[in-house]
């Protein structure tokens, strides 16, 4: 397998919306480009480190009730908050935004805070890195491959938030209050799904 078939891979990943695919766009819309490119980042810092310690045998630490209970507890009630933030948006911020050039500068933690404490993210790595370590004889090659796919989602996450900073002129205020709250409610969903399994999981 190429190096460019592992970057597609995780291209084609990326593209299933998820809670990063949601907030990105939101952050882009409302923060301004580096806002959304730099959640990516910190999502790409946390899939290497999730590769490392599949690298180590995670698997089996996964398997402890009480650390996939803290994974959904902190991811749940991070993304809550995250998505009740889109309610204070005003278009003062937005107007803001387009000037600040530090309007990004949480995003690498909020990126990388989002993925680390993802147990469905978690899973899909160790799954994908897994299946890599079985098919290549060489750990380095195998790893270098999962690196790969980790890039393909950091380019996929750097060309939407492109996108979307680019019709963002053309889009006014209102309707982007509208849609970071739209994508607020999906955020605090997910915050909510996260609660649902973690019931499932103690009950």
């Amino acid at each position: 397998m190429s190096y460019l078939t592992s970057i597609f891979l995780g291209v084609s990943l990326a593209a299933i919306p998820g809670p990063i695919f949601f907030e990105l766009i939101r952050r882009t819309l409302t923060k301004g480009f580096w806002s959304g490119a730099l959640l990516s980042v910190g999502e790409f810092l946390a899939n290497l480190v999730i590769l490392i310690l599949t690298f180590y045998g995670i698997q089996q630490f996964l398997e402890i009730t009480w650390l996939k209970a803290a994974l959904f507890l902190i991811g749940g009630g991070l993304l809550i908050y995250i998505g009740l933030l889109a309610f204070k948006i005003t278009k003062e911020d937005i107007n803001k935004s387009s000037k600040n050039k530090n309007s990004g500068k949480n995003s690498i933690f909020v990126g990388f805070a989002l993925a680390i404490t993802s147990p469905l993210a978690i899973a899909v790595w160790i799954s994908v890195g897994g299946s890599y370590l079985v098919q290549y004889l060489s750990g380095f090659v195998a790893f270098s491959h999962m690196i790969a796919i980790a890039f393909g989602v950091m380019l996929f996450f750097f060309v939407l938030a492109s996108v979307v900073y680019y019709i963002k002129d053309k889009i006014s205020a209102k309707y982007i209050i509208f849609v970071s709250r739209i994508f607020g409610i999906v955020l605090i969903v997910y915050g909510l799904t996260a609660f649902y399994k973690l019931f499932e999981l103690l009950r």
